[in-house]
């Protein structure tokens, strides 16, 4: 089943697509800059020049910093999530590009794209802290919800790594897809999803057993992953469209039309929504997790990238 894009002005949104109080802090790379998105207005209420084109974005569901990486800046950029500011800076070797953050805040995890490792840093001191050799050109990175695993999607070496992040070691290396990119974990954390660009697939990893559950077959050249009730959202590139199955069962469930070469992708703050950055329409698009309907798209700047966790509640 494919469903047709409805893109709408989010000043048209219907107000039964209303998001619960939450920013979306969406990089876009082409003009060097972060669009922060009102997720209950539907509308842009800043944008932040950051330089060095910014691609990697790590935020907590309810944190007050966005962790945003400037790969040919060598760079990662701090900013306040309530006044909209970058608060400082500090300096990363190599190709900073993918990044998340540990849930006790006190760490940020950062892909050296050349150097084929993790940077442990200290968010506090913008100190590295430990380095973790990994496979050929990190891109996604995870962390569990209790913040003991870390996974990164080893890009060209056609796998992930598993690390506990109490030793900083390398647990088990899965071979998964062709190229993976993003990387998502189950809010529980016993499953990982690689969105594999090379094999236009998706592959379910057990963390746990550290063997692979299953290869979804989904749009050409898939870029990230989402989970939402109880459904895995797909953004897939080439295709312009984002691949829907059922979490339980991994069955196919629809593809959708949400703009030109979507890749970044995330939850809202209640579950409802899943927002798609669309590289080539310079779009926002927000997807109703229930009914599989495109419910609105919001203008943000160029080239929007948003790869990581951009999504923030702002609700007390």
């Amino acid at each position: 089943m494919k469903i047709a894009a409805l893109v709408f002005a989010a000043a048209f949104a219907s107000a039964d697509a209303a998001e619960a109080g939450g920013r979306a802090f969406v990089t876009t790379q082409s003009d060097d800059s972060l669009s922060v998105v009102d997720l209950e207005d539907f509308s842009v209420i800043g944008t932040l020049e950051l330089g060095g084109k910014p691609a990697g974005i790590a935020v907590l569901p309810g944190g007050d910093t966005a962790y945003v990486t400037s790969p040919e800046g060598k760079y990662v950029s701090l900013v306040d999530v309530a006044t909209l500011r970058v608060r400082s800076r500090f300096a990363v070797p190599g190709g900073p590009l993918g990044i998340a953050l540990h849930p006790d805040g006190k760490r940020v995890y950062v892909a050296d794209w050349y150097a084929h490792r993790i940077l442990v840093i200290d968010t506090r001191s913008g100190k590295t802290a430990a380095e973790i050799e990994v496979g050929q050109s990190p891109s996604g990175l995870a962390v569990s919800a209790d913040g003991k695993i870390l996974v990164s999607a080893d890009r060209d070496s056609d796998r992930i790594s598993i690390i506990d992040t109490r030793t900083n070691r390398v647990m088990h290396k899965v071979a998964v897809g062709t190229r993976p990119f993003g990387v998502t974990l189950s809010p529980d954390g016993a499953r990982a999803y690689t969105a594999n660009v090379g094999s236009n697939s998706v592959t379910v990893v057990d963390l746990a057993a550290a063997k692979v559950v299953a290869n979804l077959q989904v749009g050409e050249r898939p870029y990230a992953v989402a989970l939402a009730r109880g459904r895995v959202f797909v953004t897939n590139q080439y295709a312009g469209t984002v691949s829907v199955f059922d979490e339980a069962s991994l069955e196919f469930l629809a593809e959708l039309e949400t703009g030109e070469y979507p890749e970044g992708v995330d939850v809202g703050p209640d579950g409802r929504f899943v927002y798609v950055a669309n590289w080539f329409d310079n779009t926002l698009s927000r997807i109703d997790a229930e009914t599989l309907e495109i419910v609105g798209a919001v203008d943000v700047g160029d080239g929007p990238r948003a790869f990581g966790k951009f999504i923030v509640s702002t609700d007390p």
